[in-house]
């Protein structure tokens, strides 16, 4: 069974380059990007749960130590993805801040945090 990764981010053109750097991290892997939370949740709603879910978090929104609040029950694991990365402390097991801006480095360097904690 290939892994799946979901992607929720608004900026259309990083999701796609986000994809690209995941897939190139595991070809095997199933990605697939979203706009929403909301348009994930839908598209996931009979199918199998991800592995991984990359989120962007919102401005202003509450970040707690439940990890399925920031990641939307999407995923096991979680890479969070935020401009205020500093705020982010103690998000939880599973869970990675990514800071934007970030490069391709700095994902892998992440999704291998998470393989360490897995």
């Amino acid at each position: 069974m290939r892994r799946k990764v979901v992607i929720i981010l608004d900026d259309v053109v990083v999701a796609l380059d986000l994809a690209q750097t995941l897939q190139d991290i595991d070809a095997a892997a199933d990605v697939c990007t979203f706009r929403s939370p909301e348009a994930a949740l839908a598209a996931m709603e009979c199918g199998d749960p991800a592995a991984l879910a990359v989120v962007q978090v919102a401005l202003n929104a509450p970040v707690t130590a439940d990890p399925s609040v920031p990641c939307y029950g999407l995923g096991a694991q979680c890479i969070l993805l935020s401009d205020t990365a500093a705020d982010l402390q103690d998000v939880g097991p599973n869970v990675v801040v990514l800071p934007r801006p970030f490069s391709s480095a700095m994902v892998a360097r992440a999704v291998s945090m998470l393989a360490v904690a897995h």
